[in-house]
């Protein structure tokens, strides 16, 4: 089993004790008698209508019981709503949920629209808009190539092990190390002609990941689905100079706009660890009219935070009472200053 797998199990583990004993609803309850409500923002990427649930993509009918289970225990907001509570003084009086789907996948209107507009559920949804305009995730490009490499078996640990390692190198050094994995899985073809040069061909590699279309994005937007920004390309923002990450942050923000009529006021980071953004980046996003972003860093966020530096709850394919349990804050991280 991966380390990731581990990980993942050993929490689930941990969750359905906590659900077992009764505990998530006593803690609910302690909270409220001691007027301490919470935002939690819950992180999805993908949504499938065909019941196939993997990294990074829930099931339609998960997705329906998350939401109805939710509601049971919370109020749901946009982002942006969300973080308005937080940053106004006694605004926040009751455990709030944004739910909030990253990258931009077609499946988000085709397979999760559906479900929020029955529900009457707002959601934000953080795109990559060279991903919308046509270009690949390159993550997702990784993923196929180390599938069709028959990578560690094909086994999907082994390839999302191989993705974080990708994920910690330089751009410029992670572009070779796929084009070297691009070239390993070519094969030679037949000339063209008997002088001619000759073809080279790649196995049969998994789909791509399909994107949003822009008019999908309009009608969302229209029907009040916030559109926040995810940058450009989807780097790592630490990775880049300064003036690259403004670059990646405007434009996105710019083409958004262009599309929408609106200028998004929310922000994902892309990986959203603490290492993958800096200082110099809160204040980009500061200057380019951004009022709220959102990290990785696990757990739930008080009035008075940082709006710039917010934390969020990976759900992924979660089970209910795995959902219920991080609703606690009993799993939030400890950060410095905590």
């Amino acid at each position: 089993m991966s380390a990731r797998r581990a990980q993942r199990a050993v929490a689930l583990g941990g969750a359905a004790l906590l659900a077992a004993s009764g505990l998530p609803a006593l803690l609910r309850r302690r909270r409220r008698a001691q007027s301490d409500p919470r935002v939690f923002v819950l992180a999805y990427h993908d949504v499938t209508t065909n019941g196939r649930e993997g990294e990074g993509v829930i099931s339609a009918t998960r997705l329906r019981r998350h939401i109805a289970a939710l509601k049971d225990q919370c109020r749901l907001v946009t982002f942006a709503d969300a973080a308005e509570l937080l940053a106004t003084p006694g605004a926040l009086r009751e455990d709030v949920a944004a739910l909030t789907f990253d990258d931009g996948y077609a499946g988000n209107f085709e397979a999760a629209w559906p479900v929020l507009r029955e529900a009457g559920a707002p959601a934000t949804i953080f795109v990559t808009t060279g991903f919308l305009d046509g270009g690949e995730l390159w993550f997702d490009v990784a993923r196929r190539y180390l599938a069709a490499a028959r990578y560690g078996g094909a086994k999907t640990g082994a390839i999302e092990e191989e993705v974080e390692r990708l994920k910690r190198l330089p751009p410029d050094e992670r572009e070779r190390r796929l084009a070297e994995l691009r070239s390993s899985l070519e094969s030679p073809g037949e000339p063209s002609k008997p002088d001619g040069p000759s073809t080279r061909h790649l196995p049969l590699l998994p789909p791509p990941a399909r994107p949003l279309g822009w008019d999908q994005v309009r009608e969302m937007h229209a029907a009040g689905v916030e559109i926040g920004c995810h940058t450009v390309t989807h780097p790592i923002l630490a990775q880049l100079p300064p003036g690259r990450q403004e670059e990646e942050v405007r434009a996105a923000r710019d083409r958004i706009a262009a599309e929408t009529g609106v200028a998004p006021t929310s922000f994902a980071y892309p990986n959203g660890a603490p290492g993958d953004f800096g200082p110099e980046t809160v204040e980009i996003l500061r200057a380019a009219g951004f009022r709220a972003a959102c990290t990785t860093v696990r757990g739930s966020n008080r009035p008075g935070c940082d709006p710039l530096r917010l934390r969020r709850i990976g759900v992924g394919s979660d089970p209910v009472f795995a959902l219920a349990a991080r609703l606690t804050g009993f799993f939030d991280a400890r950060q410095p200053g905590d």
